[in-house]
């Protein structure tokens, strides 16, 4: 079963960053707005757990769509 949640991005003054989507910190990975990429595995060194998502290109501060299985 495949379900979609889409993730509010950091914005800071150094860029967009996209933030674990289990506990909410770090800056997990930064964005620019031609990044794009599908099924990125994203891993957390603070909470130890690891997300799959799906980034598009765009201004959007909201791209980053995580895709949660099992």
């Amino acid at each position: 079963m495949n379900r979609t949640t889409v993730v509010i991005c950091k914005s800071t003054p150094l860029g967009v960053f996209i933030p674990c989507p289990v506990c909410r910190s770090g800056k997990l990975m930064r964005l620019y707005p031609e990044t794009s990429a599908a099924h990125v595995a994203l891993y957390c060194r603070k909470c130890r757990r690891e997300s799959v998502v799906d980034i598009q290109a765009g201004e959007q501060l909201n791209r980053v769509t995580l895709q949660k299985t099992g």
